[in-house]
């Protein structure tokens, strides 16, 4: 994928990281060149101890709040798409 070609976003979810992980390697089998990022969902409040999330401390352990994207160059897209749509969700 060439660094000034235009990207969309074709994966959008949050809190699916087993998803996200089995979509990337589906478009690396097919040889779709992608970029893919994972963010958080809201950051911490600051302060003391600002990194920690008192959520994460709870009896379940720790949420997945990130958000997962995946990009692919726009002539890509339609092939990307179809690839995604007909494949099945895993679940997290």
């Amino acid at each position: 994928m060439g660094f000034f070609s235009k990207k969309i976003t074709v994966y959008k979810e949050k809190g699916c990281r087993a998803d996200w992980k089995a979509a990337k390697t589906l478009l690396k089998e097919h040889s779709i060149d992608f970029s893919s990022t994972e963010l958080p969902s809201e950051a911490p409040t600051c302060g003391c101890g600002a990194k920690l999330d008192i959520r994460d401390f709870g009896p379940k352990g720790k949420i997945d709040r990130n958000f997962y994207y995946i990009d692919v160059a726009e002539a890509d897209v339609p092939r990307a798409r179809e690839l995604l749509a007909g494949r099945e969700r895993t679940s997290s």
